[in-house]
């Protein structure tokens, strides 16, 4: 075997491996290469030999896997690796290829974005097949226009005739009233035409993005590494280059939104971009920040994330009164939504009274919702375990704290945008601030996987999900509008809390808090990795 390669920043980091027993030996070299490399490594299997599996029971789950972003690259194997392209390649996002020599092993990323690469177990030894793996993680997508066009075609024709044969759940969202978004962005979900094909089939209607996102999207590829070393040998800092790569993700997604956006009257078609998450107790800063994204991105159809803490509503006020489109972020508690939705209309309201259109300002403001039960779960679930007079009552709210905070939400936004003061404001053009589920992927595997999806579905609601949560409820979901069904029973659950002795409250403060540090430790982590990989690009320079 050849010497191990080694990770570099930038380059993909997460690489999932699958075989059946034609390929199971070769497959363990591998994993073992890549983890000796420095590579955080899947293994889907086969775990052992069996002379009758089957090559799509460990292809398939790995393919997934590189199709909803949880691995960045795939290597799949079988006896003559023919089995395993095909079968990967029936997983729509995947870009699989047959290789057995270097030079389609780098062509077909830099051409063709292929994701997976398969090999023949029984076709070609360790040695080479360690140069192959190596050569294709090295390699990276070039982005050039005519590549792009290309795999927009293919993106178009994937998976149509399976979707024509049975109903797209999550199209039907849109005939309920609620915009599906998409929680998630990167690079090549643009240019390789994956977007397109979301909107097209799917029905996306928005986008949104976090700085966890981003750390995930530009440390863990190779999509931004060109662009790095050339701005690093710019002279450059670490927050301009991240603010060039986001704002330019941003504005190429906001772009292919665009046609939604004019369909929609500028009710959807939205791609948000976040201000430093270390602004979030900074007014001045984050007003500051947020006129300075708003005129960089130079689109009507986005929107500037500000977080919902105390110092961030006179922030969200002026922004709105100067135009500003803004996604208020990190909602959890329903008397800070009252003060959001405050902020909106008095922002509305200074607008009009300087005389100014309101017609194309645009607001959402984003619930957290699953995180409330991964926080009040635990202190049920003690209760629960020391017995008592309190477990009946415990068992009865356990799971439901999260979406019966989200029902009272959707309540009090009727109550808010249905009032005489905001009809007013309507009658001059205001569009309502509408709610957006956030955080609707479930944390608990007990769970279902569609749970905080399922039960809020109504009118006038956008719900922001990510890639797995999405392809979920496209397979499997129920549509149907759930979210004024048993409004009364959530008034209930959030009653019997203090019973309990749990003040949700203090719980929504605390998910705040923890909110702001889990968007600040990922744009620290980014710009460390930024750091290095600049100070590594500056050493290389002739």
């Amino acid at each position: 075997m050849t010497e191990p390669m080694t990770v570099l920043p930038g380059m993909a980091k997460r690489i999932g491996v699958a075989a059946d027993h034609g390929g199971f030996e070769l497959k363990q070299e591998l994993v073992r290469m890549l983890r000796q490399a420095g590579y955080e490594v899947g293994d889907y299997g086969d775990s052992q030999p069996k002379p009758d599996d089957d090559y799509p029971d460990f292809v398939v789950p790995l393919a997934r896997a590189v199709a909803s972003g949880e691995m960045d690259r795939g290597v799949a194997v079988c006896g003559s690796g023919v089995g395993a392209c095909v079968a990967a390649n029936k997983v729509p996002g995947v870009r699989a290829g047959l290789i057995h020599e270097t030079f389609s092993a780098h062509q077909g990323v830099e051409d063709d974005n292929m994701n997976v690469i398969c090999l023949g177990g029984l076709v070609v030894g360790q040695a080479l097949a360690w140069e192959l793996v190596r050569t294709f993680l090295a390699a990276r997508f070039s982005g050039a226009e005519r590549h792009r066009r290309r795999l927009a075609k293919v993106a178009e024709l994937e998976n149509k005739g399976e979707r024509s044969l049975k109903e797209n759940h999550l199209k039907q969202l849109g005939t309920l009233g609620q915009s599906i978004w998409l929680d998630y962005i990167r690079r090549d979900l643009v240019a390789g035409g994956e977007l397109r094909r979301l909107i097209e089939e799917d029905g996306l209607r928005g986008m949104t993005s976090n700085p966890s996102i981003f750390e995930k999207a530009i440390a863990g590829s190779h999509d931004y590494d060109e662009d790095i070393r050339t701005m690093a040998l710019d002279g450059k800092d670490c927050k301009a280059i991240y603010e060039a790569l986001s704002q330019r993700d941003v504005q190429d997604a906001a772009d292919e939104f665009r046609p939604v956006y004019g369909e929609t009257d500028g009710k959807d078609g939205y791609v948000s971009l976040e201000v430093n998450p270390h602004l979030a107790h900074d007014k001045s800063g984050t007003i500051a920040e947020a006129r300075r994204l708003w005129a960089a991105l130079n689109r009507p159809n986005v929107f500037i994330k500000v977080p919902a803490t105390t110092e961030g509503l006179p922030a969200i006020q002026q922004l709105i009164s100067e135009g500003i489109n803004v996604n208020v972020t990190l909602l959890f508690g329903l008397p800070r939504y009252r003060q959001v939705a405050e902020a909106y209309i008095t922002g509305i309201e200074a607008r009009l009274a300087q005389g100014k259109s309101v017609k194309h300002v645009a607001s959402v403001a984003s619930f957290f919702v699953s995180r409330i039960d991964t926080l009040v779960d635990p202190l049920l679930e003690k209760i629960i375990a020391q017995g008592g007079d309190e477990v009946q009552l415990a068992k009865q709210v356990h799971g439901q704290v999260a979406i019966a905070s989200a029902k009272v939400a959707y309540q009090i936004y009727k109550e808010i945008f249905g009032s005489d003061r905001f009809k007013k404001l309507t009658d001059q053009g205001a569009r309502v601030q509408r709610l957006l589920w956030a955080s609707t992927g479930t944390k608990n595997p007990d769970y279902s996987d569609v749970k905080y999806v399922e039960a809020l579905i109504g009118a006038d609601t956008v719900d922001t999900a990510p890639v797995e949560t999405l392809d979920a409820y496209r397979d499997h979901g129920e549509p149907k509008a759930r979210l004024e069904q048993d409004a009364e029973e959530a008034d209930w659950v959030l009653q019997r809390l203090p019973a309990l002795g749990i003040n949700i409250d203090k719980v929504t403060r605390q998910l705040e808090e923890e909110g702001v540090e889990k968007f600040n430790h990922p744009f620290d982590e980014l710009m460390e990795t930024l750091a290095k990989t600049c100070s590594q690009n500056l050493s290389r320079k002739p």
